[in-house]
């Protein structure tokens, strides 16, 4: 039976229980896509909307605008009290399948550390951020030890870090590229307003070195696209109806990889199903390889993360982290990126592309590339949402 409003306020309220704002709201309303665009335009006038006055919740409500692969969001997050929490990895949402050593989990982790901290920075606090608390986690362990322990403090110093204005134009953006190359001015002004990153970030508008690049990261989406494992990942995470974009609220969408109008309709109207059979067909895995194909030459220049020594788990953190900055810098110049890491990811046959970019690039045989980003200029939009706040507290 459909509950009324009134009905349900009365059942929850009679019954006891505990159901905050954002809970009720998304009983009688739903969540939408301008929920998700209001998220992004204002987080912290979003999460007042839900009633979280906070300061450390309205941190941790921006924080889950930060950057993910397959928007799975995999963090868990603990309130320790009202200036301290502590974040974990989702081991549910594990991407094994190409991401076997969670590198790019624990560059989401990153991730969502710097946007904490510079929202905590816009609120008038400093931070104090401490990796693994408890022993570094493995696959296992997620669930039990901390990937950091993050607390706020009021500012001794009035002194800002402006990447928070980025937010609202901060989104990934695979639709094709147009207009002119990025130019060397608009690369150095990027590497001003990321700031001092902790490790190195490369960027490429050479012709001739795309030319070598591009029809490798091309390649290797092809590959991925036709290996089995990796390409039922995507189907699991694949979300097509608005229906189910907005239950699931996370997720991959054609929306999200740049598709809209009469395109859409089409696509999502006679060429995309989710059944095994059809998902694995080769017309199926033709038409995502041609959709890549025309984002990838269309980019307008290159941008590697690359770490030198060692490649492990706080490396990884710390690249999300440069990672995070870098987006919010893309923002506010209003260009465009989309990542690109089919190459550079830890299974044998993506090596095997790691091997070949490192040549070209000419890097030291410890240098590691963590991630690779296409750039450009788009006017596309779209808001990939974000799951229920409580659902990421444990």
């Amino acid at each position: 039976m459909m509950l009324t409003r009134k009905r349900f306020l009365i059942n929850s309220f009679a019954s006891g229980a505990l159901v905050s704002l954002s809970t009720i709201q998304n009983h009688l309303y739903g969540y939408t896509a301008q929920d998700s665009a209001n998220h992004r335009k204002d987080p912290l006038a979003y999460a007042e909307s839900l009633g979280f006055t906070k300061p450390l919740d309205q941190i941790l409500v921006t924080a889950l605008l930060a950057p993910n692969s397959h928007n799975s969001q995999p963090w868990k997050i603990r309130r320790v009290s009202d200036s301290e929490f502590l974040l974990f990895g989702d081991g549910d949402k594990q991407l094994q399948e190409i991401d076997s050593l969670n590198r790019q989990l624990f560059h989401t982790q990153g991730a969502f550390l710097e946007l904490a901290h510079l929202t905590a920075d816009k609120l008038m606090f400093d931070t104090k951020i401490t990796y693994f608390p408890n022993g570094k986690p493995s696959s296992k362990t997620f669930n039990r030890n901390p990937v950091a322990k993050f607390e706020i403090f009021p500012k001794s110093k009035c002194v800002h870090d402006f990447l928070f204005a980025g937010i609202p134009s901060r989104r990934m953006n695979r639709s094709v590229y147009t207009g002119p190359m990025i130019t060397e001015e608009e690369m150095d002004d990027l590497k001003m307003l990321t700031g001092p990153s902790k490790h190195k970030i490369l960027f490429l508008n050479d012709p001739k070195k795309l030319e070598s690049i591009l029809p490798l990261l091309d390649s290797a989406f092809a590959m991925e696209t036709n290996r089995t494992e990796s390409n039922e990942l995507n189907r699991k995470w694949f979300r097509v109806s608005k229906e189910d974009i907005y239950k699931n609220r996370d997720g991959l969408t054609l929306e999200g990889n740049g598709l809209s109008g009469i395109k859409l309709w089409f696509a999502k109207t006679f060429f995309v199903d989710l059944s095994k059979e059809a998902w694995h067909s080769e017309s199926s895995k033709d038409a995502g390889i041609q959709m890549f194909k025309n984002q990838v030459y269309s980019s307008k220049a290159l941008v590697f993360f690359i770490t030198e020594g060692s490649d492990e788990e706080r490396t990884w953190i710390e690249t999300g982290r440069d990672f995070m900055r870098f987006t919010l810098a893309c923002a506010v110049r209003n260009i465009t990126f989309h990542t690109m890491n089919q190459s550079v990811e830890d299974y044998p046959e993506s090596r095997i592309f790691t091997e070949q970019l490192k040549t070209i690039l000419g890097l030291k045989p410890k240098e590691q590339i963590q991630l690779i980003a296409r750039m450009g200029r788009s006017s596309y939009e779209y808001d990939s949402p974000r799951r229920e706040f409580e659902s990421f507290l444990v």
